[in-house]
């Protein structure tokens, strides 16, 4: 790719489309989360159909690099203000209320709570009684500062381990990331407006419409004729949109066997539309992970009465508790064992690949197609890992050395973990409870050790794939980097400013924000278990972490020296556990994943090479892209009605 074909991006109307993201979208993102307790659909989507049909009409259509700096919004825009205000681990006014919760006083986790993580409980009543701007009060400045010194640390190890991955899995492994290909043709598709791909876009963007306006904004709208005896709609309306769990059933006979299936086509990322973009093998690959764990695994777990004495296993467990209870006592150190063997054994079996990877970017001279030399980026990545490790030890004093080897040699590890998920699947995969692990392994007494940001750096991963889509959307990835920086300064500053105002008009949880009031009770006493749980070890179990990594082991050294699928064990290991499914969604919608790859990749594919010339990547990809958005701007209006109802339920008349 040469100079003259990259053309800038971060121009003064893709700034002027981040400034309205930022001061606009994501405030309507926290707003809209804190009551219902779910996401605003389509997020940056929305401002890149909205800014590139208004320049379009304007004569002045975006350019593609243009739409790649809004693209990046995406996912920076959700990651801060998840952090901040969404549940995340510095959303600190969630923090503070668990931290002093009923629950967590009577757990015995209360007393332990440091006043640099959340201020004190009797600061946090005066707070609230004054009804102040919150964050601006002093009581707020070390938890803050502590927060952010952190991300800021965070930010430059995962900007370091993006080109490093992305060295490796896009420049030398050449790894497809479905997920993010598809949303990068998408943009090539708007800016380029190539007919035939425009058109295949705007009826898989109708087809998306379409299917939810049935399947869920049509029984919103009606929920009330539904609930007062509409049954005949509800039935015709909703069956195509839902999970139906057999494992109830099968119990009577296979005990402990975990069954469920789903008919919605549109479940993301994971769901039948996705399976056209992923390969046959890697779907089957995903299924027989989650099938391994929650069929076979939890029925040989019930028939050798393996299960432990405080929670005994009944035949009434439905799919849901049972992924919960087998993750929480037998899967967590299980995995972890499998995701070590998934990252150390392809370096031991073909370190030629890791070498290569390092060398181009120790031969790069700042060249944009390269990035940065490799002294600088070692000299980033280092720095960051040193800051934080210093931060860990003057809050709690833990050994340096300890947080050496985990925070680097951790980082490295769940990065290169998490980019080959991310590589061949579309939902990705990260290494659960790493730093909690190297706490317990080290037996550290002092529990303030538990609330510092013992970060594990693995965000390298989402950068390797911007800068994937850079290179297909012909951007400079050092406009990318500083979109980065922009938007995580600027984001930051925007959610707790609004936070704060949101707190002048109500305390947080209050009535004025539902889910607070409905879901942070429920999340204070798993919060508060979850500390006791990995406090005592109960969490990480040795004999599993061992047996994981050799079952890792040996499917891996199956897989890719007989069978030739190097990635086999990787989307083995997503299926079973991937971040992204939560406790009830492994089993039904890789099955689903699944189906929808054969049909897309045999049926689909054959249809379009005997009656079309388009080739079937070109289809898969818009189709993906075009039924999500269409989807999610259904999804959109349903949001947006949601929100104009609370704030008239909250008008003073």
């Amino acid at each position: 790719m040469t100079e003259q074909e990259i053309r800038p991006g971060l121009t003064w109307r893709s700034v002027l489309a981040l400034i309205f993201s930022l001061f606009l979208v994501q405030p309507v993102m926290i707003y809209y989360y804190l009551i219902s307790a779910q996401w605003f659909p389509l997020q940056a989507w929305i401002v890149i159909l909205l800014w590139s049909e208004i320049a379009q009409f304007l004569g002045s259509p975006l350019t593609k690099q243009e739409l790649f700096i809004l693209l990046s919004f995406q996912w920076m825009a959700s990651y801060y203000a998840m952090l901040f205000s969404m549940g995340g681990p510095y959303d600190l006014v969630k923090n503070a209320y668990m931290a002093y919760s009923p629950e967590a006083q009577a757990l015995g986790i209360s007393q332990y709570v440091p006043s640099w993580w959340v201020p004190p409980q009797s600061e946090l009543i005066r707070l609230t009684m004054e009804r102040t701007f919150l964050y601006l009060d002093p009581v707020w400045l070390i938890p803050l500062g502590i927060a952010v010194l952190a991300l800021i640390f965070n930010m430059v190890a995962d900007i370091s381990m993006g080109y490093f991955t992305y060295s490796l899995y896009v420049k030398v492994e050449k790894l497809q990331f479905p997920a993010a290909r598809a949303a990068a043709e998408t943009v090539l598709t708007l800016a380029e407006r190539d007919p035939l791909h425009m058109r295949i876009l705007m009826l898989s963007i109708l087809f998306g419409a379409l299917y939810d306006l049935f399947v869920s904004f049509l029984p919103y709208l009606l929920g009330p004729y539904l609930a007062s005896g509409g049954a005949a709609i509800y039935t015709v309306l909703l069956p195509i949109a839902q999970t139906f769990d057999m494992t109830p059933v099968i119990a009577h006979f296979l005990p402990g066997f975990g069954f469920a299936f789903t008919l919605n086509l549109m479940t993301s990322p994971a769901g039948y539309i996705s399976g056209f973009i992923l390969p046959i093998d890697i779907c089957l690959a995903q299924f027989l992970g989650a099938f391994s764990y929650y069929c076979i695994g939890t029925h040989l777990i019930t028939r050798f009465n393996l299960w432990p004495a405080e929670s005994p296993y009944d035949i009434s467990w439905p799919l849901a508790i049972l992924v919960q209870r087998s993750q929480l006592y037998f899967y967590t150190s299980l995995t972890i064992g499998m995701a070590l063997a998934a990252t150390f054994l392809p370096m031991l079996i073909r370190p030629k690949s890791f070498i290569r990877a390092f060398s181009s970017l120790a031969k790069a001279k700042g060249a944009e197609g390269e990035g940065p030399p490799l002294y600088l980026l070692l000299a980033a990545f280092l720095g960051a890992c040193t800051g934080g490790m210093l931060l860990v030890y003057f809050l709690t004093g833990f050994p340096l050395w300890i947080l050496a080897i985990f925070m680097i040699g951790g980082s490295f590890f769940a990065s290169f973990m998490g980019a080959s998920a991310a590589g061949v699947t579309t939902t990705g995969f990260n290494v659960p409870m790493l730093p909690q692990l190297m706490i317990y392994l080290t037996g550290w007494q002092d529990k303030r050790i538990w609330f510092a940001p013992t970060n594990i750096y693995a965000g390298g991963p989402g950068i390797a794939q911007a800068f994937m889509q850079a290179d297909i959307l012909k951007a400079r990835k050092s406009e990318y980097i500083k979109t980065y920086i922009l938007i995580f300064f600027v984001g930051v500053l925007v959610t707790i400013l609004f936070v704060s105002y949101l707190w002048t008009l109500s305390p947080i949880p209050s009535g004025a924000y539902p889910a607070t009031m409905v879901y942070w009770p429920v999340d204070a006493m798993n919060w508060a278990r979850w500390q006791v749980w990995m406090w005592s070890g109960y969490l990480f179990r040795k004999d599993l972490l061992i047996g994981g990594f050799a079952i890792g082991s040996v499917i891996y050294l199956i897989t890719d020296l007989i069978f030739h699928k190097p990635y086999f064990l990787v989307a083995f290991i997503s299926g079973a556990y991937g971040s992204w499914f939560g406790y009830t969604m492994q089993l039904p919608y890789t099955l689903a994943q699944l189906i929808g790859s054969i049909i897309g990749n045999v049926v689909v594919a054959r249809v379009l090479s005997r009656r079309t010339k388009i080739p079937y990547g070109v289809f898969a990809y818009r189709f993906f892209m075009g039924t999500t958005i269409g989807w999610g701007l259904m999804e959109s209006i349903r949001a947006l009605l949601v929100l104009v109802s609370r704030a008239m339920w909250l008008l003073p008349y």
